[in-house]
Order: C-alpha cells, then structure tokens, then sequence
C-alpha cells in the first residue's frame, strides 16, 4: 500500500511539472509573439496585447518582461506619462528585477521628453549606480553630460552636484564642465579639470572617457557630424562614389552659404557585410554623429538596421528599396521608394487611369524583381484584372526570344477566344479551347501545304492589354529590339531602370509610349538644375550624374532636419525632427516620409516620340 502511495505521488508531481512546462512555453510563444509586434513596429498593438498579459495572467514567469515591453512601447507611442506610471508600478512592485536599470533608462527618456532635465539626470544617476551592463553606462553617461552642457545653466548645475554622493556622477559632472571650457576655447581649464577629476575618482566607471578627453582635447558632443557609410569600392564603387561626391559639395555648400561649421565622416565597407556592420558599430560610438546615410543595398541595409536599435544611430538609406526594411527598427529612414510602392502604385495607373484589364509579365529571375512582379499581380487581381501569362530570363541572358514568342502564342490564344465568344458566347473555355486546337492544326496543314514562311513579326498581337517589363538596367539594349519584333500591340509598363535616357534614346524606334516608374524626375530645363549643373561643373570639374544629384539632395534633406545648426542637438532630437519635417522638394525626388518612414513619392514617366514626359 505504502509503495502505490508513492508510486502515486510520483506521477503526480510528474503531471505537475509537465503542465507547468507547458504553460511556460504558452507564455513563451505569447511574449515571443508580441516581441514581434514591438520589433515590427506596431506598438498600439504591442501595447495593448502587453497590457492585456499582465491583467490575465499576474503570475507568470514572464511579468516583468511584459511590465518592460510595455512601457517601452508607450514610450514609443510617445505617451511619456503613460509610460513613467507604469516604470513606477514596477519599481514599487518589483524592487529587486535585474530590468530595474532599462526600466530606469525608459523612465529618464520620458522625464526628458517632458523638458523635465534635472529629473532625467537624476535617473539616469540610477542606472550608472545599478547596472552592471558597462555599454548601456556608457551610453547613459554621454546623454547625462549633454544635458549638462546643453540644456541646463550654472545654477542648476551647481544644484545637482551639490546632491551627488558617488564618484561616477562627480566624475560625469567635471568632464561635462571640461567639455565646456574647451568648447569656450580654454583648454588649460579643461585639462586641469580632468587632471583634478581623475587624481579625486580614480575608480570612477568613466576614466577612460575622462583620459581620452585629456589626450585627444575632443570635445564628443559639440560638432554636428555626418557620416557617409557606402561602398566606395567593389561592385558598387561607381554608384557610392557618385552618391559621395553629391552629398559633399551639397556640405560644402551648405556650410560656406550658414558660415556653418558641419563635419562629415566618410567610411568605405566595399561590398562586404561584415565590414559595413564593423563600420557603423565603430560611428555608433562617436557621439558627435547624428546620422548616417547609406548603406545602398538592401542587404547590407537590412543588417545595419538590425543594429541601430541597439546603436541608436539614425540610417538614411539613399537608395535601398526592400519593402520592410523600415519594420526593422524606427531609426531606419529609406528616401528610395520601395519595390512593394512602386508595384501597387503602377498597378494602380494602369486599372484606374488606363482601364486595362488582361496584363502579363516578363521579368529576371531576381529574388528583387520576382517580388515586384508579386506584388504588381496581387494588386492587379484586387482591382478585377487578369494575368494571362508570366515569363522569367536568367540575368545576363541576352536570347530572350523563346519568352516572349510563348507571350505571343498565348497573347494568339486569347485573340482566337475573344473572337469565337464574340460570336457564340454561351460557348464553355473547354470548348473555346478545342476549337482553337483544331484552328492551329487546319492552319500548320495550309503552311505546310503551300510551303509558305510566315515571318512571326509580321503578325499583331493585340489582345494583352498590358505587359509589365521590370529589368535591369544594362539589359535594356537587348530587350528594347525584342519588344519591337515581338509585335504585341500592349502597353508597356517598367520600373526605375528604364530611367536611363542615353539608351532610350538609341533604342526609340523600339519602345515608344513605354510607361516607367521611378523615385524621382530630372527635369534638365528646370533653372534650379541648370544653376547647379552650372556651379558644379564650375568646381568639380564634370557634369553631375543622377547618383551625383541623389547626393545632393541626400545631404539637403538630411541638413533640413536640424532645423538650427547653431546649437548642438543630440540623437533623439534629431530623430524626432527626421521623422516630423515636412515634404522635400529636391533636384531629383520629392521626399515625404510616411508612418513607416520611407518615401512615398513617385514619378510615372512616358517615353514618347524620343522626350520623357511626367504623367503625375
């Protein structure tokens, strides 16, 4: 009996640890999916989805993870007091959580949003006090000394530091005031006061910070700086290049118009991954840049973006266009419009304002292109239309002949089928079908019967109404002739790299009417490019390139943020006005930032009779 008991008590305690397993991985799956929410950037519903937990479910293992995520995500919704009532329930509720430090940190950003300055130093005092997590000190330590420097005066400086107890906030305090004499140009004070700081908290958490700025006398906020992080080698040299020399006079031409004194730093990743990641951890540190502009592709825009809400260094991608690229983090910025944009928008043109309904498609076999060419169907089924037919090229394969005489045999098919039902509509597809069979095989006999040679090119095809041509730029050459023979009678739509007027011009004859959309429009006649054009040619000695002008207009948009150079701004300052300023008009594109921040306008262009015309 005694054996059965304990047998019994065995299996329960089994069972027990069992569904306490599975309740833990619930939770799990339920947090993981809301951290999804929060990465993704739909913080309403995170929020929400949050709060929800932490009233269903008050014991479970993951409380204090939701608690952090919650506020976390008001302070993204910009409810700053929502989210310091919830930092403050946890620090009553949970006095000793090892989240106690970034609870801190989210309580110290808000307190700073609501201009409530001395209330974020004190806060932030905490976190250095609390946090073993030497980077986040770190970081905590820069935002402390510019609001030192930049928000408060002599009176309220000498409040807190009467109030201070640990060295590292004393030390904090005296290279902050050394910062300032240097930037009032007495350098002897300043070194004198690091000198003092450093004999007084020799175990301070900040000494290293205090010996660099003994050694090198740089002041690391005052500047406002720029980086440029492009390929300036590889593949891509010609582009990043380009992009780099348009950003750079735009700078120089900025800061000799404002008498301004901006700084710009310049890091080369060629074509690699690793080297990009290496370069913008290395300018994350550097906490005189606000931002950085490039990388160019998607890839390696994508990783960096993965890191910069841990960096909290902004990214302006000058041309990446990978659709959720900007769901990886909110300090993402894509001034390039994206493929998913693009698509739906020509989509758009092509149903509402052309009325077409049957299209096909003939794109490269590019993971890029091949979601282009999804989401331009997608949207064209949700409007009422039809794909009759999708044809892929290898890139680099220049005999595309085979795609388009199959566009042509079903484009045929179709022209058959319209005129046997314009006659007997009550007639079933399979029957529509079997006679266009028996037509093919009356007229192979009369072909071969007569010995006759029918030139392809010779016969119309009209009966596809549309055809979508994404390609790649240097491919133009080859498939321009191979729309001409083909001979279907459809409006042709493309992307961006039809953009190219040199080879639209040798190839005229080919593709006139072909619709286009891209990022952005030159207008060559325009008297705002012909002076820069002018004033360009004048000091660096070539004729601006499109990629030049995309520079350009990089660096103005970017300088537009700052509202006013003449007083530092930090991160989030920054941040906020990139995400807020209003629309851009510039050589090249027009930028205006949606929710999502990326950039929502786009230019339709018609090549008609040897002229680009804008259609919006």
């Amino acid at each position: 009996m005694e054996k059965v008991f304990v047998i019994l008590t065995l299996v329960f305690i089994l069972h027990l640890s069992l569904l306490s397993q599975d309740i833990n991985q619930r939770e799990m799956a339920i947090l993981e999916k809301n951290l999804d929410l929060y990465k993704t950037g739909k913080y309403e519903k995170a929020e929400q989805n949050f709060a929800l937990i932490i009233n269903r479910l008050p014991n479970s293992i993951y409380l204090t993870t939701n608690y952090l995520l919650w506020a976390k995500s008001k302070y993204k919704l910009q409810d700053y007091k929502g989210a310091l009532k919830i930092t403050q329930d946890f620090l009553t509720f949970f006095p000793e959580s090892d989240y106690r430090d970034d609870i801190l940190v989210v309580q110290g950003n808000c307190y700073f949003y609501l201009i409530r300055y001395e209330t974020a130093v004190q806060t932030w005092l905490q976190v250095i006090d609390l946090s073993q997590n030497d980077l986040l000190i770190q970081k905590v330590g820069y935002q402390i000394t510019k609001i030192l420097r930049f928000k408060m005066d002599e009176a309220a400086y000498n409040r807190l530091y009467a109030d201070l107890e640990s060295a590292d906030a004393r030390m904090l305090f005296q290279i902050a005031r050394a910062e300032d004499h240097l930037q009032k140009g007495m350098p002897d004070l300043a070194n004198q006061t690091i000198k003092n700081a450093l004999q007084e908290f020799p175990g301070s958490k900040f000494i290293r910070r205090a010996e660099t700025l003994l050694i090198s006398g740089e002041i690391q906020p005052a500047d406002i700086t720029f980086a440029l992080l492009l390929p300036l080698s590889g593949s891509n040299e010609k582009i990043g290049t380009e992009i780099k020399e348009g950003f750079e006079f735009a700078f120089q031409e900025y800061n000799l118009q404002k008498n301004a004194n901006l700084k710009v730093m310049v890091k080369d990743y060629g074509e690699e991954v690793i080297t990009a990641i290496r370069a913008y951890q290395e300018l994350a540190k550097n906490n005189n840049i606000l931002a950085v502009l490039g990388p160019i592709e998607n890839d390696i825009s994508a990783a960096c973006a993965a890191l910069s809400d841990y960096e909290s260094l902004p990214i302006v991608s000058p041309t990446a266009t990978e659709t959720e690229l900007t769901q990886l983090t909110d300090k993402f910025f894509q001034l390039n419009s994206s493929v998913a944009q693009r698509a739906e928008y020509l989509a758009q043109y092509a149903t509402d304002s052309l009325h077409l309904k049957r299209y096909a498609t003939f794109a490269p076999l590019d993971n890029h292109f091949v979601k282009m060419v999804s989401k331009f169907t997608e949207n064209i089924r949700n409007k009422g239309g039809e794909i009759i037919a999708q044809e892929w090229y290898y890139p680099g394969d220049q005999n595309v002949n085979k795609q388009f005489m199959n566009l042509k045999r079903i484009g045929l098919r179709y022209a058959f089928a319209d005129s046997v039902l314009k006659v007997k509509p009550e007639l079933r597809q399979e029957q529509v079908d079997s006679l266009y069979q028996k037509y093919e095989e009356l007229r192979y006999q009369e072909i071969q019967k007569n010995d006759t040679k029918i030139d392809s090119a010779d016969i119309a095809v009209k009966s596809i109404d549309g055809i979508f041509i994404p390609i790649f730029k240097e491919d133009l050459k080859f498939i321009a002739p191979q729309i001409a023979y083909s001979n279907i009678q459809a409006q042709y739509f493309g992307n961006g790299d039809w953009y190219d007027p040199d080879e639209l011009k040798k190839n005229k004859n080919y593709i006139n009417g072909i619709i286009f959309i891209t990022d952005g429009y030159l207008n060559e006649e325009s008297w705002d490019y012909k002076k820069f054009k002018n004033e360009y040619r004048l000091k660096v000695k070539k004729t601006p390139t499109i990629y030049n002008v995309i520079g350009y207009d990089c660096c103005r948009y970017m300088i537009r943020a700052l509202k006013d150079t003449k007083n530092p701004i930090t991160r989030p300052e920054y941040l906020q006005n990139l995400r807020s300023h209003e629309k851009y008009e510039g050589l090249y594109r027009s930028i205006k930032i949606n929710e999502d921040q990326s950039n929502t306008n786009l230019r339709l262009l018609k090549y008609i009779f040897g002229q680009i015309i804008p259609l919006n």
